[in-house]
């Protein structure tokens, strides 16, 4: 259980873990020593520290002191164990499509000669996997282009390539 209190110099507000209470600590912005008060129950009036009471006008027996609790274990410090993933602190914007909004038509362009590596030529599968990525049902239409492509020689080499419009 964590015990909340104010530091005796600057006032600031701390909250440590109840083992604390009666040990020496330094206050993490002043760097003042003082000793951790006992925790105080709700509707109570707090205790004036000591130092900053008034003098009393009359002399009186003097109180006994309050017995200090046992020495619990020290764990001033603890850190929070979580088992799932992290939760994000940045949120994300919301997206602008709302299911009462048509989808977006969009254009994508594969051309044979970017999906040559190695001397391999690959348009079958980039194609094939963009496919698979955007999903039958949100194709309308696929066209074959042709084109004309330079070499490192200057000379013009006709090639080919698909144009796919999709909902996405």
């Amino acid at each position: 259980m964590d015990t909340s209190f104010n530091c005796p110099k600057c006032n600031i507000h701390i909250t440590a873990d109840e083992c604390v209470v009666g040990e020496e600590v330094d206050c993490p912005k002043c760097n003042e020593k003082f000793r951790v008060p006992l925790p105080q129950k709700p509707n109570t009036i707090a205790v004036v520290p000591p130092a900053a009471a008034p003098a009393a006008t009359a002399p009186g027996p003097a109180k006994p002191e309050a017995p200090k609790p046992a020495a619990p274990e020290h764990k001033p410090l603890s850190v929070p164990q979580r088992s799932g993933p992290q939760e994000s602190l940045v949120k994300k914007a919301a997206h602008t499509e709302h299911k009462d909004e048509p989808p977006k038509i969009r254009l994508k362009t594969i051309k044979r000669g970017s999906c040559v590596e190695v001397g391999h030529d690959l348009f079958d599968e980039k194609v094939t996997e963009f496919l698979n990525k955007v999903g039958q049902e949100n194709i309308i239409h696929m066209n074959t282009i042709g084109y004309g492509a330079m070499d490192s020689t200057g000379h013009m080499l006709p090639d080919y390539g698909i144009l796919i419009v999709y909902k996405g």
